[in-house]
């Protein structure tokens, strides 16, 4: 991959970070849950939609956080602005994907609860 493949990338990791900060909000104060994250067929399968919002939202709103934070960090160093050192971008890469996976276990935790 050349750099501009992962500026890209970097890009598209950002935006879906705002995605679901916006999303997590709206979908909060609504009381319902974005069907990026549970399908519509699950969510007929809902016991409690306010309560799985409740529950899910707030981790979407932080997952969408570390997605930004994260999509930021790579276009600066990618895109030529900053260079981080090794250390740094294999740090971020790490707490990334342990985010991820720790978010991948909310839903799944929260699908058990919820959805029946």
């Amino acid at each position: 991959m050349n750099m501009s493949m992962f500026v890209i990338l970097d890009v598209v990791v950002g935006v879906l970070g705002l995605y679901l900060i916006i999303s997590g909000i709206k979908n909060y104060r609504a009381k319902e849950v974005d069907s990026m994250v549970v399908t519509l067929e699950e969510m007929s399968k809902c016991s409690d939609v306010s309560g799985l919002s409740k529950y899910l939202m707030p981790k979407e709103i932080m997952f969408g956080g570390f997605c930004v934070l994260f999509g930021i960090q790579g276009l600066i160093n990618d895109g030529g602005y900053f260079e981080f050192s090794q250390t740094i971008n294999f740090i971020f890469l790490i707490a990334f994907v342990v985010v991820w996976i720790v978010f991948s276990y909310f839903i799944r935790k929260a699908k058990k609860l919820y959805i029946h």
